[in-house]
């Protein structure tokens, strides 16, 4: 018996320990999945994440990588320094070559000599110095400072593309002359020599420099790639994000317009969905079920059919921009007043159907008795309905206020925030951004078009302090009303 209740008792248990192998993954995997994302958000804010260094490519980190040691293999390996020394040389005596024969053909035509009258020598001495030595220059240069063959695969190059296609071109410029300039007039041969003279001069006087400063050159090529690479790297900054933040005139533009925009819109919306629900609660109104039922299409509609809709009503050339004079693509408080009626446009219906629900439970018996007591209209609205339904339209207004604390999509999609022009704080200085942008657009364009992860991710987190700090305010005032 003993024997039996034992395995009894074991049978009971086997199905809680299947329980808990169940459960106890699936708590560490659920914890992981809504508290990782947070973490991660909040610990991007102390980091200077932007798009290339929180997710680099590690190609272009192996090509800075290679670019360096090549860089510094040219310039402290003993042999290669000499002959990147000799090479230069012999590409500046090249260039004085052929800028001499520009000089020249340029010099013959400053006294008056017509094209067809200079010696065919001029020119084929600068054909000579040009497709000849030139082209030597383009591949010598293109062959000495090839990290690839040097063993140190890279796209990034030492001397700069544009160099070597200012070679590229003075060799085309010149091929062009000796085979055209008998049929040229005087004006355009002198300003294509003009042109051929300048790249010459110009070719030559980069390599001077590369040449009397050849290590101080190789020893910036290094610094900068090293720069570069050292912002591809995502450091923690701790709280640079948030001491720039506060330096920012955008972000304090853009917070003064937050809370602007919840004290102006909030009481609209209130307003006008208590009034029309008021309203519309009356037995003297005749259809009001059906009038009602048509109020609550804003509510129904796609926020983007309405949005786009007021966009087009309110263009300086749509019909309520031209009737009330609104230009909100020029104009910041003409954008500001559109904002607010759009806002006040998609969310009175929602107070108004919080408030019919309440009025439905102010009793007729105390609204007749005030009236049989001498109460007029206003008396009965503010002695008798309005203390009956202040606290659904309290919740509601609360809720409207969260609502306009994270303003982003009317903005955004009516004008994009703007205008463009100055922001300027007092005390803070001015510079250039968009006029009505508010908190979450602000961080929206710090991402998308700065693309500066960790920035954005530090005034999000004042976003969401600005939010907690209204979120116990609400629950404080709540008791308090409670009592």
């Amino acid at each position: 018996m003993r024997e039996m209740s034992r395995v009894q008792g074991k049978k009971i248990l086997f199905p809680t320990r299947v329980a808990l192998l169940l459960i106890i993954p699936s708590i560490i995997l659920y914890v992981f999945f809504n508290t990782w994302p947070m973490i991660f958000s909040i610990g991007i804010a102390f980091t200077n994440a932007t798009r290339e260094n929180i997710l680099p490519n590690p190609q272009k980190i192996a090509d800075l990588r290679n670019s360096v040691m090549c860089a510094g293999l040219l310039r402290d390996n003993p042999e290669y320094r000499s002959n990147a020394s000799q090479l230069v040389d012999t590409i500046v005596s090249r260039l004085n070559v052929t800028l001499s024969n520009f000089e020249s053909i340029k010099n013959q035509l400053e006294n008056g000599v017509k094209p067809t009258d200079i010696p065919s020598t001029y020119f084929d001495n600068l054909y000579r110095s040009a497709n000849i030595g030139l082209r030597r220059i383009r591949s010598e240069v293109a062959s000495f400072f090839n990290c690839t063959s040097l063993g140190y695969p890279t796209s990034r190059e030492l001397i700069p593309g544009e160099v070597l296609s200012k070679i590229d071109s003075l060799i085309t410029l010149t091929g062009t002359l000796v085979s055209t300039y008998s049929g040229m007039s005087s004006e355009t041969l002198y300003n294509q020599v003009l042109i051929g003279y300048n790249i010459t001069l110009e070719l030559k006087s980069y390599f001077e420099k590369l040449d009397t400063s050849y290590e101080e050159y190789m020893t910036n090529f290094i610094e900068s790639a090293l720069r570069e690479l050292d912002s591809l790297e995502l450091k923690i900054i701790w709280f640079d994000n948030f001491n720039r933040l506060f330096k920012d005139p955008r972000f304090y533009n853009s917070l003064y317009k937050t809370l602007l925009f919840v004290c102006t819109s909030v009481p609209l919306k209130v307003v006008t969905g208590v009034l029309l629900a008021i309203f519309y609660s009356s037995a003297l109104i005749y259809g009001r079920k059906a009038l009602r039922a048509l109020l609550v299409i804003p509510w129904a509609m796609p926020f983007l059919l309405s949005a786009l809709t007021w966009k087009f009503l309110f263009l300086p050339n749509g019909q309520l921009g031209q009737l009330f004079g609104l230009n909100m693509n020029t104009y910041e408080w003409d954008a500001f007043i559109v904002y607010n009626l759009f806002e006040t446009w998609l969310a009175y219906p929602f107070i108004m159907t919080i408030t019919q629900g309440a009025l439905r439970g102010v009793s007729k018996d105390i609204i007749e008795a005030s009236y049989i007591d001498g109460a007029d209209i206003w008396m009965r609205l503010k002695k008798v309905v309005f203390p009956q339904i202040a606290k659904p339209v309290m919740v509601a207004a609360i809720l409207t206020t969260g609502a306009s604390l994270q303003a982003f999509l009317v903005p955004l999609v009516l004008n994009g925030a703007g205008p463009v022009g100055d922001v300027c704080t007092p005390y803070v200085g001015c510079t250039a951004g968009w006029k009505n942008e508010m908190l979450i657009i602000f961080g929206y364009n710090r991402i998308m078009i700065d693309r500066e992860f960790g920035y954005a991710a530090s005034m999000y987190l004042i976003v969401l302090a600005i939010i907690l700090t209204y979120v116990v305010l609400w629950f404080k005032l709540m008791k308090k009303t409670s009592r």
